[in-house]
């Protein structure tokens, strides 16, 4: 349950945090360009952490990796209040980016140990998502969300101190290392393709409703369906196949962006919400179970999944902001569709159903 409990938090915050700030760099002077550089910031520094410390996962133990992640989440959370313009929300926004990818990839591992589902735990994360969209739904005022977000890192950060520490085999494994990566290769290049074309639609969606007349408060309700309807969704795929899930996911990821590009007005944003929980949760829990199935190095295997997440943010974030500077909304959507065909063509084209183990 503590495991749970600080997936729930942490997610609350990352969702509380970050949904309006889109909103929030374009008032501090921000070009759309730059509002997807900022994105990239916090994304390039979330690879480099995920990576580091997904290997240390695997060499080290696991409850002070988790213990660190969290408070240094809390500080860097808190310190965005401080933004004063675009250039110093960037670098702020990268410590962020860093802080956020500490702790995941032993948090996964704990539960994989554990013996517990990681559909379920996963399902605590979009629950945190939902609660956080609807928090920032209702409060609005931005830098009350920074502080509220630091309030339950800080909160997480102190229940985890009640984790004990996971018995789990100790690996002899150098940080530079390839073997995870080389094993998983086809998961982590489909995820990348799929999430650059999501991340290019999430860095500008936010202005997209806002421009289909969506107020900051409506904005938050509809973030909150997608997430309320993966966590349904996530305790319930353990037993599919994982291969199934990825394709699927990303099946349903291309029809939710297609469903975008139509919207008219901001309800029109619904159904596409709808189709993306589907999309993500099958891909999310499918990725996940399936690399840390196939191999020894698990947390590795784990971080490196959470960096090619974050290198897509990068990427998505500026052909996102790119796409929409020079031609527009709906092209992005478009964009973002043709990384889904692409995530899909390669997936096929690359995986080795033999290879998934039992997990």
């Amino acid at each position: 349950m503590r495991l749970n409990l600080i997936q729930f938090l942490a997610n609350s915050s990352l969702m509380m945090s970050g949904i309006f700030m889109p909103v929030f760099a374009k008032s501090l002077g921000a070009s759309y360009f730059e509002v997807g550089l900022i994105s990239a910031f916090f994304a390039a520094a979330s690879f480099f952490s995920s990576f580091v410390f997904g290997k240390a996962a695997d060499i080290n133990r696991l409850r002070p990796i988790i213990l660190a992640g969290l408070a240094v989440s809390a500080v860097s959370f808190f310190m965005q209040i401080f933004a004063y313009n675009a250039a110093s929300l960037a670098m702020i926004r990268a410590m962020v980016g860093f802080s956020v990818g500490v702790y995941p990839a032993a948090l996964i591992v704990s539960v994989y140990y554990e013996k517990e589902s990681i559909g379920k735990f996963s399902s605590f994360g979009s629950l945190g998502w939902m609660v956080g969209y609807l928090v920032a739904g209702f409060i609005g005022d931005i830098e009350h969300l920074f502080i509220l977000s630091s309030l339950f890192f800080t909160i997480a950060f102190f229940v985890a101190f009640g984790l004990t520490d996971v018995q789990k085999p100790s690996i002899s494994v150098s940080y530079f290392s390839l073997a995870a990566f080389r094993k998983n290769f086809d998961v982590y290049i489909s995820m990348f393709l799929r999430h650059m074309g999501a991340v290019a639609v999430w860095v500008i969606l936010p202005l997209y409703m806002a421009s289909l007349g969506a107020s900051n408060f409506w904005i938050g309700i509809i973030y909150a369906i997608n997430p309320s309807i993966q966590f349904l969704l996530m305790r319930r795929l353990d037993n599919f196949r994982n291969e199934w899930l990825i394709k699927w996911g990303i099946i349903t990821s291309g029809l939710a962006f297609i469903s975008y590009s139509l919207a008219q007005n901001f309800y029109s944003i619904i159904p596409g919400m709808i189709l993306i929980a589907f999309g993500w949760a099958f891909l999310y829990v499918g990725a996940n179970q399936l690399v840390v199935g196939r191999s020894i190095e698990k947390a590795s295997s784990a971080g490196i999944l959470n960096s090619s997440i974050s290198a897509a943010d990068i990427a998505g974030s500026i052909l996102g902001g790119l796409i929409m500077e020079y031609f527009g909304f709906r092209q992005t959507m478009v964009f973002a569709v043709a990384c889904a065909i692409l995530s899909l063509s390669v997936f096929i084209w690359m995986n080795r159903p033999s290879r998934e183990v039992s997990i």
